[in-house]
């Protein structure tokens, strides 16, 4: 095939797009239920890792090759909410968010970002330049942890919980308190709800956990709650969502519940503040008794359980076969565990406590440490592979050929003649390694 026809059988598809990573809020979706499709790291190879000097304890949020993370008071450096490269770990810019940090993981809307600080608001930040657009107090007597409640983004408006008295709040963009519904009083202690715990949605419909120890679910046009399902301890987790049933847990219990609020199994568990992932019919999720577990999302049976070197407070996410957790010691440990098997594939230590939740975008996986640092992992990305999905495909013959006629900027990776330019020549080599030749 020479280049002339490559030329005009690329041109036909000069209009495929590229899947987007991006991973706009805590557990991906605002199901939540963590896990993502195309490529994850399968080693423990290091990318980048930037100091942000003190503890980082919430997740990040990746959209538009940024990275978005909070941390809080602990070690030394600058508190608040950062953006990063995504590619790099350069820090672009950092928001104080009070001035005491934050322990929430960020959620993004296009250019709104938001979170939850230690001093009790519930910030809006400007993803480009880090400004502050508004901050709402939601909490007036924070504890410790101040808005630990993760923000949800769905139907343009944003979702948070309060623990002090179990209040669950409705934001417009504009910083306009919609609604919001009480389900406890001040001054209960322990506090009417769980430090962690952030809402999830799933049909026009918001799940939290309340007080009172039962999860709620609202219909988000009347705002009336439809029903609360009672359990044996306070709910410590953020809900998750898959086919129409509704997966959390206590300090004791996991449970499976339908859309109408009637239980479908619950089986004993040591929780603890991680937060179930769902994949192809199993939950993931860690416990107090050093065990990340992996359980059938039919009848809550064992399908398999490992053993961390401390408990498992994170909250897992899966990608690409391989589940992802830490170990809350003085380790660190980071753990890639086969989803299917339970086989451990790699760890990597981060030298403090580590109760952070990870976050995948672009086949990179982020996460914080008590060490103070951000770490990103990735494996090596093949010669020519210009998409980042780990695999040389017509896809990328495709990007080539649009770098080679001018209608995107050319990049090394995309010459694979090693000629310092980006020719048709390039798209050409790509697509015959694409059908298996040896291009090197």
């Amino acid at each position: 095939m020479n280049t002339k026809i490559l030329t005009i059988i690329l041109l036909l598809a000069l209009t495929t797009s590229v899947a987007s990573g991006d991973w706009l809020q805590f557990h991906h979706n605002p199901e939540r239920t963590g896990n993502v499709s195309g490529y994850a790291p399968l080693t423990d190879t290091l990318f980048w890792e930037t100091e942000l000097g003190c503890f980082v304890e919430g997740g990040a949020c990746i959209s538009n090759v940024r990275v978005y993370v909070a941390n809080r008071v602990g070690g030394s450096g600058k508190l608040g909410l950062y953006c990063l490269n995504e590619t790099t770990g350069e820090i672009i810019w950092n928001n104080s968010i009070g001035g005491s940090g934050g322990v929430s993981t960020p959620a993004i809307s296009g250019d709104h970002l938001f979170v939850g600080s230690l001093t009790g608001d519930l910030y809006c930040v400007n993803a480009l330049n880090g400004t502050t657009i508004w901050n709402r107090t939601i909490e007036p007597k924070p504890s410790f942890w101040g808005v630990a409640s993760c923000p949800l983004i769905y139907e343009n408006t944003v979702f948070v919980n309060t623990v002090s008295n179990g209040a669950f709040f409705a934001f417009d963009f504009d910083g306009n308190e919609l609604w919001n519904i009480t389900t406890g009083s001040y001054g209960e202690y322990p506090p009417a709800v769980a430090y962690y715990i952030s809402p999830a949605a799933y049909d026009r419909k918001i799940f939290f956990g309340g007080a009172g120890h039962a999860l709620y679910c609202v219909d988000i046009e009347t705002h009336n709650e439809l029903w609360n399902f009672s359990t044996t301890g306070t709910v410590s987790t953020t809900p998750a969502i898959d086919y129409g049933i509704v997966y959390f847990a206590t300090g004791s219990r996991i449970y499976a519940v339908n859309m109408t609020g009637v239980e479908v199994w619950s089986q004993s568990l040591k929780g603890t503040i991680s937060s179930p992932a769902i994949s192809n019919g199993k939950i993931y999720i860690g416990d107090n008794d050093k065990k990340i577990n992996c359980i059938n999302a039919t009848d809550g049976s064992e399908i398999w359980s490992q053993t961390l070197g401390g408990k498992c407070d994170s909250s897992p996410v899966v990608a690409n076969g391989i589940v992802y957790t830490t170990a809350n010691y003085a380790k660190g440990t980071v753990y890639g565990f086969d989803a299917e098997t339970g086989d451990l594939k790699w760890t990597y230590d981060t030298g403090n406590w580590n109760m952070a939740q990870p976050a995948i975008s672009d086949g990179i996986l982020f996460i914080g440490s008590d060490s103070g640092y951000l770490y990103a992992f990735s494996d090596p990305i093949p010669k020519g592979d210009l998409n980042l999905d780990w695999a040389v495909t017509a896809d990328d013959a495709v990007i080539a050929l649009q770098m080679a006629v001018g209608a995107i900027p050319a990049v090394e990776g995309a010459d694979m003649n090693d000629d310092n330019k980006v020719t048709s020549l390039d798209a050409l080599i790509i697509l015959q390694a694409a059908f298996g030749a040896n291009y090197s």
